[in-house]
């Protein structure tokens, strides 16, 4: 096919105009590529924490294959095995007297050697290279400079296959060599065993444990040995002569190897010293198992094998073709079985099934052994091992006690008084016990191989296995994030764990130390009388709606200027844990819908973020220096944790000098104010009356200011309260997070803050003036708003749905609250009388905006209509892979795909999806979610299974507060209860309504009793205490059948 120009151009020209597009081409591709690079570095980012020595690790269960050898766990931390515990059972290596097993246990002295896994090390050094390499393409170097991003993404390739290597371990090189990387004796308590090696590895991704007896390359002239030694006259070797070839015992007979400064081989794994006198007897009599033909024998032995891998097979095709459940007997043979069997006539394979069999007997009965467990031979090297045993024959025994005892006889009297014997066929006695049914359990399943041998470990380590039902409550965050959609994930409203743990080093054990020298009564009944009662219903807790407690603020505020020693430790026992686990759940919120780079970029200045707790009293500060410890960690894996880390500038508003100082001990490096600076009303440019500059502000990165409005009573004082915390914050980047209580007047106050900022400070597109009233006339009244945007909860910058009015509204049921679980300390526990629950949902309202930045621009976030309808499309396909990709074909139709791709946007971000407002809605088949969406409206949206699986079981995980990704199949408008302004409170509405059944009940004129004709019965009332007999009952119920029967047919017969 040719391609003509006209008009025709000429051929330079032409080739300019190609090598134009090719660069314009090539310059999409190197844009386009930094997004790939973007989502390469999250990745790295997630693997770098997996390999960070972050506490608690992963504790692995060490299992030894089709035996029970080896039995035991590790524990992981970082690069590191920190705890391990295993049991051997060996015959190569001899076990302490009276135990059967070895016990390897790893030293936690401090002066104890690390266990170090270097092939993870490496892996660590390589994900952190091809992070530099990574930052360096989108940093450093020039992004649309083809030549380099080709060395960079070539560099990268090489860095992260040779991690993979690593992982995969196929060679000695990778995995490193066991002779010299076996770990050292004083890494164990007790030390381990002389000649013993003990080498971790990694193969195929998977923890691998190479243990191996070792014996010295040139034995000495009195080792003993498990059979005759070697003797050879001019090639004739008289053991092969008599016993036939010997078997190779492992891979590795034969090998010599420098360990540990001499020369050992690996042992043959035989004990050397539990034969009689250290030598096996020779005669040239055959035995009886030598009787069989040897290669009859091995024959049979082939085909039971054979017999093993068709069983086997058959196992993995009935598995998938889900045949299992119906035909649970069609495989009923285990492999040791069939050994067993023919081992009894034919004899065991060798001399190693042979002691494995007298082993196990040992390990199972010890010196007392059943009747008939063992055969001649068996029990013959059973009495060379161990000495002769014990024969047990209890079966027998009982048997002859029952024959003693005499029969059940019955006895009746006869006619005359006198006992006579009654015959009586007696069925067999039920040797069992009756069972109890429980109606909730499931029907009893067959347990597997597999599952036995898991419960066998488990209860040596002392576990348990949790069954699958039980799984999901007790570690709902454990096994399901792994399997959720990325959006999903991406859209979790939630900290890591999902319950706060207070820290003990930073906040549990200071407070604890500050109150050990007060009086815990004391405390105690201060906080119960400073917050409203024994459930602290003034507190940061919100108490339920039932219990009818008026909506008041905080009795103690930090800023307050006077306060007693008891209402400091009042202070700090009751309000810290619960303003520490809503802030911490604010900041991680604000953390995720930032991103990585925003808290980087903070912690990478010169002096650090600098935070402002303007009502916390500190709490704030330490939830915030958590999560830069957690950032800090993720971007450096190797640091100490006894260490310090960069926490940047911390300012706290204290006003009482008890609080100050109790918070001092628990804050370094820590400013403390008496007040807030107010810059509302300072100038901000020389004026006539003053020609020198303005005086230099204080900006602050992160302003938190919790339970800081409700205390304000008068609507035009709040606002300049929220206008101060605006001028305190930093015009680039500044991040300010208000937060009350979970209840209608802690929303109205958060909501009316998030309505005057909107209105006065953050421009929008179509509102990017305020017209300010109170200007003079001489000035410019229409005020220019400056950039800035709500990170959380609100996804739209519209009037808020459920604040339809300013101030108070009475009868309001709707508001926008979420909730955050912490496990309360001990003293607090203490304070509130608490013994049996140790957790507390602490509901708050909230909103954290960001000054000088509007992503909508930087970023190209779109909200409003358009974002509501592309989320209610669903970004199921936005991050699926190829497979995942036809999966949601087969189940979607082609209508939906089609409205998905026109609706979708070509900037994804979290902030343009709507928010679950209200806990959803998990019905049988279907969710029900009650969300807000970027239109700034309230919908009702529902998930069903037919929708999309991934999107239902998604659903399924949903928690309050997430947002949503992966679309509904049908919305609708949700119908809010938001009350009146001037509407009617409770105590109104029931006087109204009394006040109306009283008018009712003048207005009714007096009618005269009618007379009854029905006939008087006397019926006793029943007494307290009296059970009436069921006779009774039936006599006074016939009665009244009676009587009603006969007052009807009175009546008819006066109508006729």
């Amino acid at each position: 096919m040719a391609t003509w120009v006209y008009p025709p151009l000429p051929p330079q020209q032409l080739e300019r105009e190609a090598d134009s597009a090719l660069a314009r081409e090539l310059e999409w591709l190197l844009r386009s590529l930094q997004d790939s690079l973007a989502s390469l570095r999250e990745g790295l980012y997630e693997c770098a924490a997996l390999l960070a020595p972050k506490e608690p690790g992963s504790t692995l269960v060490l299992s030894s294959l089709r035996s029970e050898n080896v039995k035991g766990f590790v524990t992981r931390v970082g690069t590191k095995i920190v705890k391990g515990d295993i049991h051997l059972r060996l015959s190569s290596l001899n076990s302490a007297r009276g135990s059967p097993t070895t016990r390897l246990c790893l030293s936690n002295s401090p002066g104890t050697p690390d266990l170090v896994l270097h092939q993870l090390v490496s892996v660590r050094n390589l994900v952190n290279q091809s992070l530099d390499v990574v930052d360096v393409s989108t940093w450093t170097g020039d992004p649309l400079n083809a030549s380099f991003i080709y060395g960079q993404l070539r560099l990268l390739y090489e860095t992260i296959s040779e991690a993979r290597q690593m992982l995969k371990g196929e060679s000695d090189e990778v995995r490193g060599k066991w002779w010299e990387k076996s770990a050292l004796e004083e890494m164990f308590d007790p030390p381990l065993p002389p000649y013993f090696s003990f080498h971790l590895s990694i193969a195929d991704t998977a923890l691998v444990l190479y243990l191996r007896t070792l014996e010295p390359s040139t034995p000495t002239h009195n080792t003993p040995t498990a059979f005759a030694t070697d003797i050879s006259l001019t090639g004739f070797n008289i053991r092969d002569r008599l016993f036939g070839t010997r078997h190779r015992g492992h891979d590795e007979v034969g090998d010599v190897f420098a360990w540990k400064g001499e020369e050992v081989k690996t042992a043959t794994g035989y004990p050397i010293n539990g034969l009689k006198n250290g030598w096996r007897y020779v005669s040239t009599v055959p035995s009886a198992d030598d009787n069989v033909n040897t290669d009859r024998k091995d024959a049979i032995y082939a085909t039971i094998d054979k017999i093993h891998e068709i069983s086997e097979e058959m196992a993995d095709l009935m598995n998938e073709l889900d045949l299992v459940g119906d035909y649970p007997n069609a495989i009923s043979f285990e492999g040791s079985e069939l050994d067993h069997a023919f081992s009894q006539t034919i004899g065991h394979r060798d001399q190693e099934h042979l002691e494995g069999r007298v082993q196990m007997a040992r390990v199972e009965f010890g010196d007392t052994l059943p009747d008939g467990f063992l055969n001649d031979t068996e029990l013959q090297l059973y009495t060379q091992l161990y000495g002769e045993p014990i024969i047990r024959e209890e079966k027998l025994e009982l048997e002859e006690l029952e024959d003693e005892k005499e029969p059940d006889t019955l006895y009746r009297k006869d006619s005359q008084g006198e006992w006579e014997e009654v015959d009586l066929e007696q069925a067999e006695a039920e040797t069992e016990p009756p069972l109890v049914y429980d109606m909730e359990a499931g029907p009893v399943e067959d347990e597997s191989v597999a599952m036995q041998r898991t419960r066998e470990v488990a209860e040596q380590l002392g576990g348990q296995v949790m069954l699958e039902q039980f799984e999901e409550e007790a570690n709902p965050d454990a096994d399901d994030t792994i399997r959720l959609h990325p959006l999903t994930l991406e859209g979790k409203f939630s900290t890591d764990p999902s319950t706060v743990f207070l820290p003990k080093d930073t906040v549990t054990d200071p407070i604890s130390v500050i109150l050990s020298n007060y009086s815990k009564k004391h405390i105690a009944e201060m906080a119960q009388r400073t917050f409203g009662g024994t459930r602290l219903p003034y507190s940061t807790s919100t108490p339920p709606l039932r219990a009818q407690i008026p909506q008041r603020p905080i009795p103690l505020e930090a800023s307050q200027r006077q306060m007693t020693d008891m209402e400091a430790n009042a202070y700090i026992a009751a309000l810290y844990p619960g303003m520490y686990a809503s802030v911490l759940s604010v900041l991680v919120e604000v953390r995720k819908r930032l991103g990585t780079d925003w808290i980087r970029e903070l912690i990478s200045k010169k002096e650090g973020p600098h935070i402002l707790d303007a009502s916390a009293g500190g709490a704030g500060v330490l939830a915030w220096r958590d999560v830069i410890r957690a950032e800090w960690e993720l971007m450096v894996p190797d640091h100490p944790k006894t260490q310090p880390y960069p926490v940047g500038r911390s300012t706290v508003v204290t006003g009482s000098d008890t609080l100050r100082t109790r918070a001092s001990l628990m804050l370094e490096n820590t400013s403390f104010l008496p007040r807030l600076p107010d810059y509302v009303h300072i100038r901000e440019k020389p004026t006539l009356n003053d020609e020198r500059a303005p005086p230099k502000r204080k900006q602050y990165d992160i302003i938190v200011a919790p339970h800081t409005l409700l205390g304000i009573e008068e609507e035009f004082l709040r606002k300049e309260h929220v206008e101060k915390l605006w001028n305190l914050l930093n015009p680039n980047g500044g991040v300010l997070i208000l937060l009350e209580k979970g209840h209608q007047r802690g929303f109205e106050a958060i909501a009316g803050a998030r309505e005057m900022l909107l209105k006065r400070y953050i421009s929008s597109p179509g509102s990017t003036q305020y017209t300010n009233f109170t200007e003079s006339p001489v000035e410019d009244t229409d005020i220019e708003k400056e950039l800035g945007m709500i990170i959380a909860p609100c996804t739209n910058h519209e009037k808020c749905p459920m604040f339809s009015a300013p101030g108070h509204s009475k009868g309001r049921k709707d508001y926008c609250h979420f909730e955050q679980r912490y496990i309360r300390p001990q003293f607090l526990q203490r304070i509130l009388g608490a013994k049996d629950r140790n957790h507390e949902d602490v509901k708050f309202s909230y909103i954290a905006i960001q000054r000088g930045v509007d992503m909508r621009e930087t970023k190209g976030i779109v909200q409003g209509s358009e974002a509501t309808e592309a989320a209610f499309a669903g970004y199921e396909d936005l991050h699926d892979t190829a497979a995942e990709k036809l999966e949601a074909s087969d189940e979607a139709t082609e209508a939906q795909s089609e409205t998905r791709e026109q609706v979708k946007p070509k900037n994804f971000h979290t902030l343009s999806l709507p928010r679950l407002v209200y806990p959803p809605m998990k019905r049988r088949g279907h969710v029900i979610f009650d969300i807000c969406t970027p239109a700034g409206k309230i919908e009702r949206w529902t998930v069903p299974r037919s929708y999309s699986r991934r999107a239902y079981k998604d659903a399924r995980k949903s928690s309050w507060g997430d947002l949503w990704a992966l679309g509904a199949k049908t919305r609708i408008s949700r119908s809010l209860r938001l009350g009146d302004k001037h509407g009617e409170g409770k105590k109104e509405r029931l006087a109204r309504r009394a006040a109306l059944k009283a008018e009712l009940a003048e207005d009714e004129p007096e009618q005269q009793p009618e007379v009854s004709s029905w006939p008087e019965l006397h019926i006793p009332p029943k007494e307290k205490g009296k059970t009436i007999p069921s006779w009774k009952k039936y006599a006074d119920k016939k009665k009244m059948r009676q009587a009603s029967k006969k007052h009807t047919a009175s009546k008819v017969a006066q109508d006729i």
